[in-house]
C-alpha cells in the first residue's frame, strides 16, 4: 500500500529537482522516489558493514607503539602541545 508523504524542499533544491526532471522527461515525484530508494539502499549496505569498516581512522588502532600511557584519553592535549610548540618555532 502506497504512502503519501509531504516535504517542503527548499527553493534551490525545487529548482534542481524541477530541471532534472525535466532533462529525464519524468515528473519529479519519480526523481524522488528514485533518489531515495538508491540513497536507503546506501544506507542499509553501510550500517551492515562493521564499524571498523566504515571508519577508515579506526585501522589504525593498535599500529602505533608510543610510551604514552595515556595516549587515548588525552590525544587532543598531546596534539595541541605539539601543534603549540611547531607554531613558537615557526613564528
Amino acid at each position: 500500500m502506497a504512502k503519501t508523504l509531504t516535504i517542503t524542499l527548499p527553493d534551490n533544491l525545487e529548482e534542481e529537482l524541477t530541471a532534472q526532471a525535466a532533462r529525464l522527461n519524468q515528473s519529479p515525484e519519480a526523481i524522488l522516489l528514485q533518489a531515495l530508494t538508491r540513497q536507503l539502499k546506501i544506507l542499509s549496505e553501510v550500517s551492515l558493514l562493521p564499524v571498523i569498516e566504515t571508519d577508515p581512522l579506526l585501522r589504525l588502532i593498535g599500529s602505533i607503539d608510543v610510551d604514552i600511557p595515556d595516549l587515548a584519553e588525552n590525544c587532543d592535549h598531546y596534539i595541541g602541545q605539539d601543534l603549540y610548540q611547531e607554531l613558537k618555532v615557526d613564528g
